[in-house]
């Protein structure tokens, strides 16, 4: 059925004049910018399984962090000297 709508617009918007299909995209240009705008963006919304996901690999990061021999290399430093 939406098929057999989008066709019927593309049909009648083939016989408004150029002035008339601009006022068209202008309507439908600030639709779709209020529809957009009221989206939430994915990026800012953080669900609360990824945010406790995320606390915990910075706490385990810390733990390893707190954890490492100072006397030990890193393996940046290991790579570095395998290269050379």
């Amino acid at each position: 059925m939406a098929e057999s709508t989008l066709h019927q617009v593309e049909r009648l918007v083939e016989q408004l004049s150029p002035h008339e299909q601009a006022h068209v995209l202008a309507f439908l240009a600030l639709r779709m910018a209020q529809r957009v705008a009221s989206i939430p963006d994915p990026a800012s919304v953080t669900p609360p399984e990824a945010s406790v996901a995320w606390e915990e690999l910075f706490r385990l990061g810390d733990a390893l962090a707190a954890s490492d021999a100072p006397a030990a290399d890193s393996l940046t430093a290991t790579v570095l000297a395998m290269r050379r």
